[in-house]
């Protein structure tokens, strides 16, 4: 039998994301910031499409695009058939996929056949398992080896926790956990990513991550799904509408990310031994609420490794009824979006992402300057 009250929030989860999607990723103050970005456009090119490439990667997986189906629902019958359908997805565009939080396996044995199934029905998929910060060494074993995962995502869920009438509000240990679950798993060969679930890492975060051993975060900035809303609406005790607008954009998130990446670059770049420096490269994806190819490039440019998309492809995979008019779709969005980011990239004379974050000029909005002054000056 499947847990009741934990199938139903995760139920409410999807039907609440879907219910607040245009209203969130149609609204201008949540993404005046990266909308104000400007390319200086490129004249003079000199670059043909066909020589133009989005390969990139993030914790030791190639990817053919500069994005990938990031996490979103399991562990009910109606999440099990969303993540069955964004898997078809995945497998014919060869995207990683990474899962909703599967604490609901670790602690029901009933919802475990179906991520076995997932993984066995789909192979050729490269999953990234996922769960809370609280977790075990053992649990995050457990989830990695059911579905075969290639990655462990580790979320972080403080403000969702504290509005969810039933979360946690005991956060201690969780940087414990992080090391000693990176530490497990990377002698597994397994990376761990490290993510927020929409409301944005700070510089402190991602350096303290690093400190732990963690080599790859997703900044996951506020601007798509938002927990605070969407627990709130579960929420009859209390109300927390006040906290809606919590957290960092995925954009200044991002720069507080890359401020710790290249302050790291640099010591390690004066020191002959990077011992206490948290390893060698840190890996950034951006996410939190990525609207198309122009959004991406504009990660990539200013420093993302890769760029996960949730409601975007939740809202796709789910336009029909029917499965397969439903995955066809989400596919030929897929398709069309590698054919707009080249475009992208070729008319901005680019060969390849690293050139992209390396070369292409741009401006950002006083209020994005004013903000780094503040934080970093």
């Amino acid at each position: 039998m499947y847990d009741s009250h934990i199938s139903s929030r995760k139920d409410d989860h999807v039907r609440l994301a879907q219910q607040y999607y245009e209203q969130n990723a149609l609204n201008p103050r949540t993404h005046a910031e990266i909308d104000a970005m400007q390319f200086i456009p490129n004249a003079l090119p000199e670059v043909s499409r066909a020589d133009v490439s989005r390969e990139t990667s993030f914790a030791g997986l190639a990817l053919e695009r500069p994005y990938f189906i990031n996490a979103m629902t399991g562990g009910t019958p109606r999440a099990n058939e969303i993540n069955r359908r964004l898997a078809r997805v995945a497998q014919e565009t060869h995207s990683p996929m990474a899962l909703g939080s599967m604490s609901i396996a670790v602690k029901n044995p009933d919802t475990r056949a179906a991520y076995a199934q997932l993984a066995s029905d789909f192979p050729d998929v490269r999953f990234l398992a996922n769960l809370g910060a609280e977790h075990t060494l053992e649990s995050a074993r457990f989830v990695v080896d059911l579905v075969g995962a290639k990655a462990l995502q580790i979320h972080l869920n403080a403000a969702q926790e504290i509005v969810m009438p039933e979360g946690e509000k005991d956060f201690r240990g969780w940087t414990e956990h992080i090391r000693t679950v990176t530490e497990g798993l990377g002698a597994d060969g397994v990376p761990v990513i490290v993510k927020e679930v929409g409301f944005g890492m700070s510089a402190e975060t991602v350096a303290q991550l690093v400190d732990a051993g963690v080599h790859t975060v997703d900044v996951a900035g506020r601007g798509g799904t938002n927990f605070v809303q969407i627990e709130n609406a579960r929420n009859a005790e209390q109300d927390f509408s006040y906290l809606e607008d919590w957290g960092l954009s995925t954009l200044r998130s991002l720069l507080e990310a890359m401020h710790v990446r290249e302050e790291r670059e640099e010591l390690r770049a004066h020191e002959e031994r990077a011992e206490g420096l948290g390893g060698t490269h840190l890996d950034i994806i951006a996410s939190g609420g990525v609207r198309g190819p122009l959004d991406i490039v504009k990660y990539v440019a200013l420093g993302a490794d890769a760029v996960g998309l949730s409601a975007a492809f939740l809202q796709a995979v789910t336009a029909s009824e029917d499965a397969d008019e439903a995955v066809a779709g989400a596919v030929a969005l897929v398709r069309a979006w590698d054919e707009h980011v080249t475009n992208l990239l070729t008319i901005l004379g680019v060969r390849s992402l690293p050139q992209l974050r390396a070369r292409a000029p741009y401006v950002l909005p006083e209020s994005v300057h004013a903000y780094v002054r503040q934080r970093f000056a």
